[in-house]
């Protein structure tokens, strides 16, 4: 069974404070998404194909976002029932 967490950095953040959620869940594949959106117009059309990208195969996905990476997700994945 494949497990991912999936990070998203807040403004001025970067995919690599990802690292920081390694020691807490050493079960799963960790990655940080690198995004473009400046709007949550924008993340609702990115941030679904990225989430899709990495993490892959996965059965089991944690999404975990601070500050406005967080709100973004929730604008991108609000009443989504897909990845």
């Amino acid at each position: 069974m494949k497990k991912t967490v999936v990070y998203i950095h807040g403004k001025g953040g970067s995919p690599s404070e990802a690292e920081h959620y390694k020691a807490l869940f050493p079960d799963y594949d960790v990655v940080g998404l690198d995004y473009k959106s400046k709007t949550p117009w924008e993340a609702r059309e990115e941030f679904p194909a990225l989430l899709k990208e990495a993490s892959g195969d996965s059965d089991e996905i944690i999404l975990s976002a601070t500050s406005i990476g967080a709100y973004f997700s929730l604008c991108a994945f609000s009443g989504r029932k897909d990845r």
